[in-house]
């Protein structure tokens, strides 16, 4: 049997990257050491990977609202194969997760992972098992039929041998841009080769906290990323602009966590997990300077009433103070008021 091998001549740009990334990645793992709060950064992180890969597909449902499926709360006022997608995705993660120390990865792990993510969220079978019919993908038209478990195997021959030499970030760009070419699927196919793309980070230790939500990028991409797919599929393009793009991508979503943690800035010594709300209140203080009550309400877009609640964790672990007292009372960053 063939061994998928692909090929790619690295480019200037593509090695600054890498070692951009590299530089990245280790302050990001620095600053982390010292956060009480990662577990809501995975949970996040969760969040916006799952809302993040299903929207690409059309899935309607709002990140807060995927946030509370995370939760377990019920999203409302949304189709029920919407809903039921973005729960999947979610269910796929937690299986990703609970295997990320898994080194070989196998027919059965590709199917299983479909079956997750199909279950009432796809418009055509069969759940689990490769297509039985030719299809298109866009423009893309996919191989036939037949020979898609003789390229699956060829592709993970690849990815549980060779493919163990290349850096994370290549490895799961390839194997994701492969999948997707391949199409093995009558449906889901965007949604697993992403999720597969996840796992290859987790499985070689490149995102071992499980913070990175490179999906939301993509998202925010969605046109840019399925024209850089094109190139590749369509157009037989060199496979270096699609790992440039990736690169980019994945520098991106590192240099966002680096933001969002400088950002909140100092902690106390007692563990706290960080509300989105709360987070994004430690970002405006350290913009804004001092803010009033009523401002920090507008900001968050919620009542007074539960702005103060947003807060009373915040002032409680010393991480905002207060300036003034009653109607004048002010909130600032602990680390701003010295």
């Amino acid at each position: 049997m063939k061994m998928y091998k692909p090929t790619f001549q690295p480019t200037a740009h593509l090695y600054k990257l890498l070692e951009q990334i590299s530089a990245a990645r280790e302050r990001v793992q620095t600053s982390l050491i010292k956060v009480p709060w990662v577990p809501s950064l995975v949970v996040e992180a969760r969040a916006k990977l799952a809302w993040g890969s299903t929207a690409i597909e059309g899935c309607t449902l709002s990140l807060e609202a995927v946030q509370g499926l995370l939760e377990g709360k019920e999203a409302v006022g949304y189709p029920d194969h919407h809903i039921q997608m973005a729960k999947n995705y979610i269910k796929a993660l937690s299986w990703i997760q609970k295997w990320e120390k898994h080194t070989i990865v196998k027919g059965a792990d590709i199917f299983k992972l479909h079956a997750i993510l199909a279950e009432g969220a796809i418009d055509e079978g069969p759940i689990g098992a490769y297509r039985r019919r030719d299809v298109r993908a866009g423009l893309h038209v996919a191989p036939h039929w037949k020979s898609v478990p003789k390229l699956m195997q060829a592709l993970l021959v690849w990815l549980n041998e060779p493919a163990k030499q290349l850096p994370a970030v290549f490895s799961s760009a390839i194997l994701h841009l492969r999948f997707v070419e391949i199409h093995p699927f009558r449906d889901g196919n965007g949604r697993l080769a992403r999720l597969l793309a996840t796992w290859e980070l987790y499985r070689k230790g490149f995102d071992m906290l499980h913070i990175f939500a490179m999906d939301e990028v993509l998202l925010e991409h969605r046109e840019f990323y399925i024209k850089n797919l094109q190139r590749v599929q369509v157009e037989k393009e060199d496979l270096s602009g699609w790992l440039e793009f990736i690169a980019e991508t994945v520098l991106e979503t590192l240099e966002r966590i680096e933001k969002r943690v400088m950002a909140i800035g100092r902690v106390d010594k007692r563990s706290i997990s960080l509300t989105v709300r709360q987070e994004k209140l430690l970002s405006i203080l350290r913009e804004k300077g001092q803010l009033g009550i009523s401002n920090i309400a507008s900001s968050l877009k919620i009542t007074v009433p539960g702005a103060h609640y947003v807060m009373k964790p915040l002032l409680q672990h010393g991480l905002i103070t207060t300036l003034g007292s009653h109607k004048q009372t002010r909130y600032i960053l602990a680390s701003q008021n010295k």
